[in-house]
């Protein structure tokens, strides 16, 4: 029996925007949505994570609007903010005729899964936080080259500089995008561990082939403007819900101080994943589902 059995894909309709989503093991058990970061697709949430959590759970991996297979828009005619990414969240869990879920976020993942919270609280079991933040200001700021007003740290400088250098990403050139997107990966990945490229060309090489080829490639990514209208901080929004941050002990993007910010701000349980950087190697698989397995058991899931 092969790893993607019970796997099954669907679209989603909401009004203009169709959602490509893939669902893991049994409807009648409690239900999770896996929320991936800027211009991540659903895939991203890896096959063998996700069938390791249909053995307790139903799982949900999707594609954002304009990533993968779902679809794209144009931005300056139809500009939407975060807020409308959480919203499709929502949307995506109507579709499947799903009540409550567990929301599960990785990086911007996470500011959406804090903003369903807020905007539909009556639809949200749990929060996972992995390696996201409450305030993402000082990350977006010193990308622009100024300083927020936070106590939280900046990326550290040598991600910084090294995302400038590799400029924009053409996606109309297959081995230009292969070579700087792993250059992005190794500088999320951290100094902690030794990033293997052996295990992320696969992935990115089915990424670029279920990409929607008759869309510009030379445009600044649309989530990247989405991020920039905000909003960066989330100190407003309280917990409905139990919350579970999770965050590398590595993480070059969005230091320790973030998750130990936002834990503090949620009453959150806190688990800090050793030598991990802001990227999710197979080799942390095992400690973060365990970390959330023993989180559902404390909530009485």
């Amino acid at each position: 029996m092969t790893e993607k059995t019970s796997a099954s894909e669907k679209i989603i309709q909401s009004d203009s925007i169709s959602f490509w989503t893939e669902s893991f093991g049994d409807k009648k058990k409690p239900a999770i949505i896996l929320i991936m970061g800027v211009a991540g697709q659903g895939i991203m949430w890896s096959d063998s994570f996700c069938t390791e959590l249909s053995k307790d759970f139903f799982v949900i991996r999707y594609d954002h609007r304009d990533v993968g297979q779902s679809t794209h828009l144009n931005y300056m005619m139809n500009p939407y903010k975060l807020q409308d990414l959480s919203d499709d969240i929502i949307h995506i869990l109507e579709g499947y005729s799903i009540d409550k879920a567990h929301l599960v976020g990785t990086s911007m993942g996470g500011y959406l899964a804090q903003l369903c919270m807020e905007r539909s609280p009556d639809k949200v079991l749990s929060v996972t936080l992995i390696m996201s933040t409450v305030d993402f200001s000082s990350m977006s700021k010193a990308m622009m080259g100024t300083v927020a007003a936070n106590d939280l740290p900046a990326p550290e400088a040598d991600v910084l500089e090294g995302l400038k250098s590799i400029g924009m990403i053409d996606q109309s050139d297959f081995d230009s995008w292969l070579f700087k997107s792993l250059k992005v990966l190794k500088l999320f990945n951290g100094k902690d561990t030794l990033f293997d490229e052996t295990e992320w060309v696969p992935l990115l090489e089915k990424s670029y082939l279920r990409r929607k080829t008759n869309v510009s490639s030379s445009l600044m990514h649309n989530h990247m403007m989405a991020c920039a209208q905000g909003p960066m901080c989330y100190y407003h929004i309280k917990a409905s819900c139990p919350v579970h941050v999770i965050h590398g002990s590595a993480d070059p993007m969005l230091p320790i101080a973030h998750a130990k910010k936002t834990a503090s701000h949620y009453n959150a349980t806190l688990t800090i994943i050793q030598r991990m950087g802001h990227a999710r190697p197979k080799i942390f698989d095992e400690e973060i589902l365990s970390s959330m397995r023993h989180f559902y058991q404390s909530i009485a899931v």
